[in-house]
């Protein structure tokens, strides 16, 4: 009974010490990224199976994965810091299609970038879904309202735009290159034009009536 024991233990022992070599995923914090790869530290210690604990070194060449549509064209990804935090998931074979036996290697990462917990600030919002950069925001609601909050400006660049609703502006309205359309217009307040206005082709400026039984009059000079 004692020799059963003992050899169960000691196959007990070489699992352990197998699975000890085995990576499957562990947060880190980005140390540094350039043009989609990172150097990640992770932040936790290696234990294995005789209880002893070491730390993991820095990590260099991780990919970072963003999720990505319809051949890639379409995505989302964000901006990538120093101190950020990352979930890192190791991969059962070597990501650089080599021949070699690799398992789970701490060199066949890849770095998925997200914190953990509550949005830093959003947990309000919890009906909403949110792209957002600071104070800066984009969300959708629950019944169907897009809003967005563009504290430094909205720039569109696009040939048109149609919108097939109310328009309603609580700002000023202003343009650049001219304004036409069709229907007509109803202004509560004093319009004002620095050049001519026209009327089914009769200028303000320009025209001229004549008084009954008397001359001609009007703003012509």
């Amino acid at each position: 009974m004692a020799e059963n024991n003992n050899l169960l233990q000691a196959l007990q022992s070489i699992v352990q010490a197998e699975n000890s070599q085995i990576n499957t995923a562990v947060n880190g914090i980005i140390e540094s990224y350039n043009a989609g790869i990172a150097c990640v530290k992770p932040i936790p210690q290696k234990r294995f199976s005789d209880g002893s604990k070491i730390d993991y070194p820095v990590i260099p060449n991780i990919p970072v994965m963003w999720p990505r549509f319809a051949g890639d064209v379409a995505g989302v990804k964000g901006p990538v810091r120093p101190g950020d935090k990352c979930l890192l998931v190791f991969c059962q074979q070597a990501v650089d299609d080599s021949d070699d036996e690799r398992r789970f290697s701490l060199t066949d990462a890849y770095c998925i970038v997200g914190g953990f917990g509550a949005a830093k600030g959003r947990g309000a919002e919890n009906d909403q879904m949110q792209l957002y950069f600071g104070e800066a925001y984009v969300a959708l609601t629950e019944d169907g309202k897009l809003l967005i909050n563009a504290p430094a400006g909205v720039e569109i660049t696009t040939p048109e735009t149609l919108n097939k609703g109310l328009l309603t502006t609580e700002g000023k309205l202003s343009y650049q290159a001219g304004m036409s359309g069709t229907g007509g217009a109803t202004i509560n307040g004093t319009v004002k034009a620095t050049g001519d206005v026209q009327g089914s082709g009769i200028s303000l400026t320009q025209h001229t009536h004549r008084e009954h039984d008397g001359p001609s009059t009007g703003s012509a000079q």
